[in-house]
């Protein structure tokens, strides 16, 4: 198998996992509202949540920002990995694979990062 078909699976596998759980979070499936429950911040954390794990899915298929898709999966995993750490409990197998998936995603496309790092870092051209 192909490095990029290989990517390309994962990207699939990522798009259906963050489909999936944001979704779940965006209409308020018992389980998701029983977790922000128990982290104490109401539910608006799980709106905000589930959005971003449903951009950042799409995301993944856009050209020239899959490996920003990567990295803003990451640190959503991050969050909230460290959410469940620290208020919830287990299980949190789950994210830690999501996460190391959409790590590997964002050091794929590292490149195209440091692409848009440079353009940041120029600031606009002038004519």
């Amino acid at each position: 198998m192909t490095h990029t078909r290989s990517l390309m699976l994962l990207r699939a596998f990522l798009t259906v996992a963050f489909l999936y759980f944001g979704l779940r979070k965006l209409i308020g499936y018992s389980t998701d509202v029983a977790i922000y429950e128990a982290i104490g911040f109401g539910q608006f954390p799980r709106y905000i949540t589930g959005s971003v794990e449903v951009i950042g899915a799409a995301l993944l298929w856009k050209r020239g920002f899959e490996g920003f898709a990567g990295l803003f999966l990451t640190a959503t995993m991050i969050v909230g990995l460290s959410a469940l750490l620290i208020w919830v409990g287990p299980p949190y197998w789950h994210m830690l694979v999501l996460m190391t998936a959409s790590a590997s995603v964002a050091f794929a496309y590292r490149d195209q990062l440091f692409g848009m790092l440079r353009q940041v870092d120029s600031g606009p051209t002038q004519d």
